[in-house]
């Protein structure tokens, strides 16, 4: 297989060439999003030395049909942005026959109208399915012409307005911009666009084809943060601060998130612009660079180079230096080692609100454990799925990011509350977490993260203490003797060397080791129990354990 590539200007693309595109080929369909983009990225890289890069255009070679000095090609891949690029020219070439430059005129006229050897003209692009552009470059070039206004032109050579209308929007969007800029800025424009880089691929016959499918095939897509560094290297001013900006992003983001720079991205979007669901390669990328102009990319640096810095406390890899965590840090750690990612989001919009000083410290706080105890219920005890709520919290997360008050805070809060279950649907749920190495039904991970969880919090809540350490989970009654003994409400946190203490031993012989606990809820069982503990009721006592965490959780929901 036989094929050159090249990188080129356009004003290379357009001279002597005649283009066609095969009637298999899909129509023009570029909209708005994608003129947006071509016009900001041509009107930014005006003087910065730096040039438009439009990717690959693959051409099959065709043979010459008039035997003349042009040079015929099939466009395989880019035809989009070769008829884009046509269009922009005619609405060019119409301005300057406005205002009668007649110099700039007749100089753009190559661009878009191929003169043979014979002095034969004809359109640079021929097209089966829009023909109405051939007609419009060949009006547009004759200055004699009696339609010389863009309206003129649409009305006149735009017929079919089922099939064109695309073609008409194309031209009404560039010509409604550019015809507001003086000459001297239209011509600018015309320069930005002739000089934009592409790589040429040509190749002759079915080759052309093969080519296309092999790059496309190939061709390992970038991940969203390689995109997205590209992006924001490119469109930094002043252009001498590449470099700069190149290391802040090794050190300020790559550096500092590593492997959660994926996870980060995700949820940065969702937080900045309440999407959600953005799994899809490229997804990510593609709704930053919808949502910031070329003007804004600086600005984006800075808001990725902060919220970064957030997300490293998020997943608790902040360089403390050895200062003690803080009552937000054993938060955060909580819901890590818990799993939770969902939240994300909102953490990041709660933390830039503090740091602009809208949000207290204790205010934080006290949302952020919230957000753990609802968690806790909906999420673990009560088995229900993020899915559920996801929507919603993508939702406040923008919210609090780019509208914050007060009222939209206590939406947020509310937005949870509401979605409790009740104390009953709870009761049911909480009973019936469990954990033993004797019993089957309750040995798996899954079954001791529940129990674990449901342990720490109510330790928290009879404590007051925030950051609880490790513990083993203990069986008040012999967890071997019944499947019962296995459920929560015969289950405690205990230091791991006294647990091996408590091996083989009835409840009125392990109650002088419970006191030696530094657990506020096991010193309440043998307070509790020291004389009585023939009344020691595993489900009376799971009941009081769901009460005493399901009223927490509903106090501290509703306290802000």
């Amino acid at each position: 297989m036989a094929f050159e590539a090249h990188q080129q200007q356009i004003s290379f693309l357009l001279g002597k060439k005649i283009y066609c595109i095969p009637r298999n080929q899909r129509k023009y369909v570029w909209g708005n999003d994608n003129w947006k983009n071509l016009l900001e990225d041509l009107d930014f890289l005006q003087g910065t030395g730096k040039y438009h890069f439009l990717g690959s255009i693959v051409l099959n070679t065709q043979s010459n049909p008039n035997n003349d000095d042009i040079e015929y090609y099939e466009i395989v891949d880019g035809q989009q942005r070769i008829t884009t690029i046509i269009l922009i020219l005619i609405v060019i070439a119409q301005i300057f026959k406005d205002r009668n430059e007649d110099a700039l005129f007749q100089g753009l006229l190559p661009y878009i109208q191929t003169t043979n050897i014979n002095n034969q003209t004809s359109s640079t692009l021929h097209t089966d399915v829009h023909t109405c552009i051939m007609n419009l470059v060949s009006c547009v070039a004759d200055k004699e012409t009696p339609y010389n206004t863009m309206q003129l032109l649409i009305t006149n050579f735009i017929t079919n307005k089922k099939q064109d209308s695309i073609i008409e929007k194309c031209l009404k969007y560039y010509y409604d911009i550019l015809k507001s800029r003086n000459t001297d800025e239209v011509a600018a424009f015309r320069n930005a666009l002739i000089s934009t880089n592409y790589v040429n691929i040509k190749t002759a016959g079915e080759d052309a084809y093969t080519v296309f499918e092999i790059l496309n095939a190939r061709g390992m897509d970038l991940e969203n943060h390689e995109l997205l560094k590209n992006f924001i290297l490119r469109y930094t001013v002043p252009i001498n601060n590449v470099d700069i900006a190149r290391q802040e992003w090794k050190d300020e983001i790559e550096n500092r998130l590593g492997k959660n720079i994926t996870n980060f991205l995700k949820h940065y979007v969702a937080h900045k612009y309440g999407i959600a669901g953005v799994t899809k390669n490229r997804a990510v990328y593609d709704a930053i660079k919808k949502n910031t102009s070329i003007a804004e990319v600086n600005r984006l640096f800075c808001d990725l180079k902060l919220k970064a810095k957030y997300y490293q406390q998020i997943v608790c890899e902040s360089d403390m230096h050895g200062e003690p965590p803080t009552e937000i840090d054993r938060i955060f750690k909580f819901m890590l080692s818990n799993r939770s990612l969902l939240f994300r989001p909102i953490y990041l919009s709660l933390l830039h609100q503090t740091e602009l000083g809208n949000i207290s410290e204790d205010k934080l706080i006290k949302v952020l454990k919230c957000i753990q105890y609802f968690f806790v219920c909906y999420n673990l005890i009560s088995k229900e799925t993020s899915n559920k709520i996801s929507e919603g919290i993508q939702k406040y997360a923008s919210l609090i990011e780019n509208e914050y008050s007060n009222d939209v805070l206590k939406q947020f809060l509310l937005h949870l509350k509401n979605r409790m279950p009740t104390k009953m649907e709870f009761r049911n749920t909480f009973k019936l977490i469990g954990y033993s190495n004797h019993c089957e039904y309750y040995h798996d991970n899954k079954n001791k993260q529940r129990a674990d969880m449901a342990l720490s919090i109510l330790e928290q809540i009879k404590s007051g203490r925030v950051d609880i350490p490790s513990f083993t989970i203990e069986h008040i009654l012999p967890d071997s003797q019944n499947r019962e003994n296995a459920m929560i409400g015969n289950l405690m946190p205990l230091e791991e060397n006294l647990n091996g203490l408590c091996k083989d031993k009835q409840l009125n012989e392990k109650i002088s080791i419970y006191d030696r606990s530094n657990f506020t809820t096991v010193r309440n069982v043998s307070n509790r129990y020291r004389d009585n503990v023939v009344n020691f009721n595993i489900n009376s006592r799971s009941m009081v354990m769901a009460d005493e965490l399901y009223d927490e959780i509903n106090h501290i929901l509703g306290a802000l």
